[in-house]
């Protein structure tokens, strides 16, 4: 066999390798759908063009306030790819209820959770699936404080309130993860099954990170940007941070 044989053959075997890693996950991916409409699209479209394969299900969990332009959108993705469907969030308002009833929808043996409006960057999704793969982890949190990550459009005295927090909590939680209020993140079926979730607002985004990090699962990171959303408004005011504070704490003395 020649030396370009060899490399041909090499190369074949190790795309091979990939697919078979690959085919170990389905991804479920959930995305939070409130007002959005031309981000829902653009995270669509990043979503499936950089899918390898992996990507199982896209639900939609749709607030049931939802504009019926941003319904119109689900529809227009539904018809785009069999593996998208909405679902229409039953307890209403609140991200907790959906991520809640988002994971309970999911078929796959992995879930992400994100949003549509595009503060969670979705081809964050491929570099978390390969962390997966290359650690066999329990699941993955999408950090912003890691060196290829960051914040854009951020209020500053927000950025240094939550650089203290994660300081804080990294340190109370002993563990190496330095974004423990970032919502954006892949669960493995064992950890979406096994904790008991109970936040139903803004909260859930430290609680789907603390308590399987509580319960010993192990739960590694990846960087990714934070871009301020480009339309709509955010409902997650100032004082609702208070309850990530409370959230984390009783986790911290009271367990999982």
């Amino acid at each position: 066999m020649s030396a370009t044989q060899e490399l041909v053959a090499d190369k074949t075997s190790v795309r091979h390798l990939e697919e078979t890693a690959l085919s170990r996950i389905r991804l479920s991916v959930v995305v939070t759908v409130f007002s959005e409409t031309f981000s829902l699209r653009e995270t669509i479209d990043i979503l499936l063009g950089g899918d390898r394969g992996y990507i199982h299900e896209i639900i939609l969990l749709t607030s049931p306030r939802a504009s019926q332009e941003t319904f119109a959108i689900c529809r227009e993705c539904e018809k785009r790819d069999p593996r998208i469907r909405t679902v229409i969030q039953i307890n209403n308002p609140g991200i907790g209820w959906a991520y809640r009833e988002g994971m309970q929808a999911a078929t796959g043996n992995y879930v992400a959770l994100m949003a549509g409006d595009l503060e969670t960057e979705p081809a964050a999704i491929d570099r978390m699936v390969d962390k997966i793969l290359a650690t066999g982890c329990d699941g993955v949190i999408a950090n912003r404080w890691l060196p290829g990550g960051g914040f854009t459009n951020y209020a500053p005295l927000k950025l240094v309130l939550n650089w203290i927090f994660q300081k804080i909590f990294s340190v109370l939680f002993w563990t190496k993860l330095g974004d423990l209020t970032f919502g954006f993140k892949i669960l493995s079926r064992r950890v979406v099954e096994q904790v008991q979730w109970e936040s139903t607002l803004h909260e859930t985004c430290i609680e789907t990170t603390v308590k399987p990090l509580k319960m010993g699962f192990y739960i590694e990171q990846v960087p990714s940007v934070w871009v301020g959303r480009r339309e709509g408004v955010s409902v997650n005011g100032f004082f609702r941070n208070f309850r990530y504070v409370r959230l984390a704490l009783k986790v911290l003395f009271q367990g999982a």
